[in-house]
């Protein structure tokens, strides 16, 4: 393992997460997405490459259509989030998508994921994303709560703590961010200054 993985896996972002390397989704496809082909899970299940339905309602593959070859930011959140956190990181998101500009949605992707899927439909996360002006780029994703849960595991979004685990606000405070081809990945605290997170896509780009 390079020291780039090692520093995204074995960072735990500072707040007691703890990377776990799961298998694949398990759960059985429909028909339309048994036809789409289908690579195996990248960097062995790491990045699980599990299936998800966009805000705009269109079905993706994590790893073959979010994350392949491109410099994204990742992050969970709750659209009914009671400690105000979710709204500070969107907020923050948005005047980060802002200071990128024409980069957003070209090189540089962001993938906020709901941890509470059951509720959070493609409608609501459109509403959401439009409140926070949301542009192309920045996408609002849902799926089967199995495949969120192995997301969340697969990404190190997890505390040792079983108690702590089980409280959903205590993983939407970070975010990952990373450049799959050539393997660089850390974390960063969704409240610190837009320019700071801004900031890291910078040495994400450079060879």
């Amino acid at each position: 393992m390079d020291k780039n993985r090692r520093g995204f896996f074995g960072s735990g972002l500072g707040l007691g997460l703890a990377p776990l390397i799961l298998a694949g989704n398990a759960n059985a496809l429909t028909a339309e997405e048994a036809e789409r082909p289908m690579s195996r899970p990248a960097r062995n299940g790491m990045l699980p490459n599990v299936p998800l339905v966009t805000h705009n309602g269109e079905k993706v593959r994590f790893y073959d259509d979010l994350i392949r070859d491109k410099t994204v930011l990742l992050n969970f959140m709750l659209v009914q989030c009671t400690d105000g956190l979710c709204p500070t990181a969107a907020a923050n998101l948005r005047k980060v998508q802002d200071l990128l500009g024409e980069r957003m949605g070209k090189d540089v992707f962001f993938y906020s994921i709901t941890l509470e899927p059951k509720k959070d439909t493609p409608n609501i996360l459109k509403e959401y994303a439009a409140n926070f002006d949301a542009k192309p780029g920045w996408t609002f994703l849902t799926g089967k709560p199995a495949d969120i849960e192995t997301l969340r595991r697969g990404l190190g979004f997890v505390d040792w703590d079983p108690l702590r685990d089980k409280d959903l606000s205590n993983h939407v405070g970070m975010a990952r961010y990373g450049n799959d081809k050539l393997e660089r990945w850390g974390g960063v605290s969704l409240r610190s200054s837009p320019e700071n997170i801004a900031s890291t896509f910078k040495w994400l780009t450079q060879v």
